[in-house]
């Protein structure tokens, strides 16, 4: 059980670590604006498993971290979900009112005080999912699933996923 935090622990390091590198990394992180209105940090609800509140802040025009903060039922227990997404295509419509930004990424969970044990569960999951983003007003509604691994007390499949609303500033 040690191992798993060890591992988990560790895969967070790399990622924190790496990710100003990638920020970095992507020519376009000028300073162009981007995200909805050309705001770049977001908050709002997510609905599905877990169900709470989600923030998203782009560090380029691509990159992104998410966040939710929530109850997850299946677990009954309190839920913290960090990724990092990066926006692989804006899916082609005919319209300037909206984009389509379809995501993907690697993130990770923590559930705490969960199961009839009050354990605190860790994993892994991927998050994939695509967004409506006005052009004109600072709004994003989007869907997800995010398939994933819990690696810590025990080792079994995730999935977690929902839609929601956020509102950049």
């Amino acid at each position: 059980m040690k191992k798993n935090k060890l591992v988990v622990l560790g895969a967070l390091m790399v990622l924190s670590i790496s990710l100003p590198a990638m920020a970095r990394s992507d020519s376009s992180s000028s300073s162009a604006a981007y995200g909805p209105e050309a705001k770049r940090f977001g908050i709002g609800l997510y609905l599905g498993e877990p169900t709470g509140f989600t923030f998203k802040g782009y560090m380029t025009e691509k990159f992104a971290i998410n966040g939710i903060a929530a109850w997850g039922f299946r677990n009954k227990a309190f839920t913290v979900i960090g990724d990092i997404t990066y926006d692989f295509l804006d899916i082609p419509i005919d319209s300037n009112v909206v984009t389509l930004p379809f995501y993907a990424g690697a993130g990770a969970k923590l559930a705490f005080n969960s199961g009839p044990k009050d354990q605190t569960v860790a994993g892994v999951r991927v998050p994939v999912g695509v967004a409506v983003q006005w052009i004109e007003y600072p709004v994003e509604i989007f869907v997800e699933i995010a398939p994933g691994m819990e690696v810590a007390p025990s080792t079994q499949v995730d999935l977690t996923g929902g839609i929601g609303a956020r509102f950049y500033f």
